[in-house]
């Protein structure tokens, strides 16, 4: 897939690795949750990759990378805040900002991985910070942000963890159970296409 990935080293997880992660994921062994990941813990029973043909295996990457792009977009729309400004961390931030813009401003939308090659970045905590900080700006300025333009290339629309934002009407209000499920309604693929719309209102008529 081009990720790059030559001076990344697996660890052994131990509990200070547990303690400082803001999520744990295990695979298929929630029942064992590593000490400390209580509270913070969510299972993918994906299966495991002995024995498999390539197709195979690139099914199982596929669907991890789907969830993976989930739990992005379910942190992302949490809305924590950072100690410091990530604009003033990473001028990234602002490049980001300014392709999310255009495409605002063209009516489109921009997919996980493309937002990815835009920041030189892979998946992860760095996406989610910049893709926060972003947003964060657009609310303080009344703006209504870029969330449901930011989409999964398989379906073209914002993924399960969308709707799990405290904002949304409570009868779109998903739980975060269901943050990884990609299939959405008739309701919610309504309520994106208009939130869609009410951002490229917004963003089209500014200089």
């Amino acid at each position: 897939m081009g990720i790059a990935h030559t001076e990344r080293t697996p660890r052994i997880v131990t509990p200070a690795l547990v303690a400082s992660a803001s999520r744990v994921v295990t695979f298929g062994c929630l029942d064992r949750c590593p000490i400390g990941a209580e509270g913070k813990g969510e299972d993918w029973p994906l299966p495991g990759a002995t024995g498999k043909t390539f197709e195979e295996l690139r099914g199982i990457r596929d669907e991890l990378s789907s969830r993976v792009d989930e739990l992005i977009s379910r942190y992302c729309l949490q809305g924590q805040e950072a100690t410091s400004s990530p604009r003033e961390q990473d001028p990234g931030v602002e490049k980001l900002r300014q392709e999310l813009l255009r495409s605002a401003k063209a009516h489109g939308t921009l997919t996980y991985g493309e937002l990815m090659r835009i920041l030189g970045i892979s998946r992860g905590r760095p996406l989610f910070e910049a893709i926060s900080a972003v947003d964060r700006e657009e609310y303080r300025r009344g703006a209504p942000g870029f969330a449901a333009i930011i989409v999964r290339k398989d379906t073209g629309f914002p993924g399960g963890g969308f709707f799990c934002d405290d904002g949304l009407p409570p009868s779109l209000r998903r739980p975060f159970s269901r943050a990884n499920d990609p299939k959405l309604s008739a309701a919610e693929m309504n309520y994106v296409k208009e939130e869609q719309k009410k951002i490229w209102d917004y963003y089209s008529g500014q200089t």
